[in-house]
């Protein structure tokens, strides 16, 4: 089992139109984004009001640093 399926990762792509503007970062952008694509169904597209919401209605204690426990 993959290491994020026991323990969610999260990870934030800013697509800055200085950097992935640039002719010479087109194909790799492009390759993650295929990446992406073909993975869609273990990915969660989404955005970080929804990642909130959704670590908000977990139950108290499942996420560490949570301050709900007590």
């Amino acid at each position: 089992m993959p290491h994020s399926a026991g323990q969610p990762l999260v990870t934030g792509i800013a697509l800055h139109p200085y950097v992935v503007g640039q002719p010479h970062r087109l194909r790799h952008l492009r390759r993650a984004l295929r990446h992406i694509v073909r993975e869609r169904e273990r990915i969660w597209l989404t955005r970080a009001g929804a990642i909130h919401d959704h670590v908000a209605a977990l139950p108290a204690g499942t996420v560490p640093g949570d301050p709900r426990i007590g």
